[in-house]
């Protein structure tokens, strides 16, 4: 597998890690650990001997007692304990020669982990502007570790979905207008975003915005990609075919880090997936 391209740790949802790990040692697959593995005391231990190419993505490694990561979280607690998930991501992602470290975008909520990709109850008297503060405050303070480090921190756009939408949007860096404010106001060379296409592509349909202009106004931020598709109404991590949205822009990104998060997918499919991204980026 090229050097530039991964695959999340999705595609073998519901396998133990050590056979995971193996299933990419002897396919040659660059693999991300995500968000969706599970606890285990020992698995810092486990990512950083695996003898592949790899990067901690996001929520990875669970901790002991689940939490939702938000950077933009009034809870002090909750920001701090996000803060230093997202610092020691990025030594993991610095011993292991990864590219990058990403996690989401703040909220101005505090959703329970149950909630995540489903509906989330939440009242509308949040102060945005407080929370659009905090999230930056806590970039700023990761960005300086990242930049003591020499690594890159990327944040992934959030996704809205219209069973959370009523007028009201509880999450930030969700369309072009967010992305492009936090960027403009967060201005260091570590940063970049992280460009979920899944996530955009419900948004846009959500606020009924163009999707391709929408990624072209968010073009310049762009340093990696993740890959996978939906119907428009939910993000359910749903293979790539021919007719992926994404697939005429490839061309432009060629030199980025891309990584197939698609989930439970058989080597087959997941070669197949990645052959079509690189055929469409050359």
């Amino acid at each position: 597998m090229h050097k530039n391209y991964f695959v999340s740790s999705l595609a073998f949802l519901g396998q133990p890690v050590d056979k995971i790990v193996r299933i990419c040692i002897e396919n040659q697959i660059n693999l991300e650990f995500s968000s969706g593995m599970p606890f285990m005391q020992n698995m810092e231990e486990i990512y950083l001997n695996a003898k592949l190419s790899k990067m901690p993505h996001n929520y990875f490694p669970a901790p002991d007692i689940p939490f939702v990561l938000n950077l933009g979280s009034k809870d002090e607690q909750i920001r701090k304990k996000s803060i230093e998930h997202c610092k020691n991501g990025l030594r993991l992602s610095k011993i292991s020669a990864s590219p990058f470290f990403a996690a989401h975008a703040g909220f101005c909520i505090d959703p329970n982990p149950e909630e995540l990709g489903r509906k989330i109850a939440f009242s509308q008297g949040f102060d945005e502007a407080l929370h659009k503060k905090l999230f930056r405050e806590s970039v700023l303070e990761i960005l300086e570790y990242a930049d003591h480090l020499g690594i890159d921190f990327l944040i992934e756009n959030n996704v809205l979905a219209p069973f959370n939408y009523n007028g009201v949007n509880p999450l930030l860096c969700c369309d072009s207008g967010g992305i492009n404010e936090f960027f403009k106001e967060i201005n260091h060379p570590r940063i970049g975003l992280l460009l979920d296409t899944a996530h955009l592509k419900v948004t846009s349909k959500t606020l009924q915005l163009d999707l391709s202009d929408e990624l072209e106004k968010v073009r310049h931020t762009i340093k990696a990609i993740h890959h996978s598709d939906n119907n428009g109404e939910i993000d359910d991590n749903q293979p790539l075919g021919k007719n992926y949205w994404f697939l005429k822009h490839m061309s432009h990104f060629t030199s980025l880090v891309h990584v197939l998060e698609v989930k439970k997918q058989s080597l087959e499919e997941i070669n197949e997936q990645i052959s079509l991204l690189q055929n469409f980026g050359n």
